[in-house]
C-alpha cells in the first residue's frame, strides 16, 4: 500500500461553498479511483512566499490518502487539479517510504537500547538539612593589583623574542 500527501491551494477570493466544492471534488476523485482518505486537514488562509497567479495568499488544504492497487491514481488526481479553476497550486508527495525508513531506524534504535546494559547508579542517602545560618553582612572583595607595564614590555637593551 502506498501513502500520499496532497496539499493544494485554492484562490483566496472564493466563497466558502466553492472552497468546500473544490475539496469535495478532490475527495471524490480519490475515493472513485480506489483510494482511501486517511486525513483531511484544512489550514485556512495563509500568506504565500511569492505570488501565484497574481494572488499573494491562498486557502491551504492537506489530504493524506492511501492507494492499494491503482498506481495511476495520483496522476489522475493531478490531471483533474490542473484543469480545476479554483485550485491555483498543488503538490503530491509519497510518504510511505519515509514512514518505512523511520520505522526501521526506530527498530534499530530499540534493539541497540535493549542490548545495552542498564546501569543503575547506587542511590546516595539524602544529606541531612543544615540549619540556616544568620546572614552575614556582605564584605567587599579586594581587587587584585593590575600587572605592571614594565613587566610586559622588554627592557631597552633586549630584543623581543619571536
Amino acid at each position: 500500500m502506498r501513502i500520499y500527501e496532497l496539499i493544494f491551494i485554492v484562490k483566496p477570493d472564493l466563497p466558502e461553498e466553492e472552497v468546500d466544492q473544490a475539496v469535495a471534488m478532490v475527495e471524490e476523485a480519490i475515493t472513485s479511483g480506489g483510494g482511501t482518505i486517511d486525513k483531511v486537514d484544512r489550514w485556512g488562509k495563509k500568506r504565500m512566499a511569492y505570488k501565484v497567479q497574481k494572488y499573494p495568499d491562498g486557502i491551504y488544504t492537506l489530504i493524506q490518502y492511501s492507494v492499494d492497487g491503482n498506481q495511476d491514481l495520483p496522476k489522475e488526481i493531478e490531471r483533474r487539479m490542473r484543469v480545476a479553476d479554483p485550485i491555483i497550486k498543488f503538490m503530491t508527495v509519497r510518504i510511505d517510504e519515509e514512514l518505512k525508513r523511520l520505522a526501521k531506524l526506530k527498530a534499530i534504535r530499540d534493539k541497540r537500547n535493549a542490548n545495552k546494559p542498564q546501569s543503575q547508579a547506587p542511590e546516595r542517602p539524602a544529606e541531612p538539612a543544615k540549619p540556616a545560618a544568620p546572614a552575614a553582612p556582605a564584605q567587599p572583595v579586594p581587587e587584585a593589583p593590575a600587572p605592571a607595564a614594565e613587566a610586559a614590555a622588554p627592557a631597552e637593551g633586549e630584543k623581543a623574542s619571536e
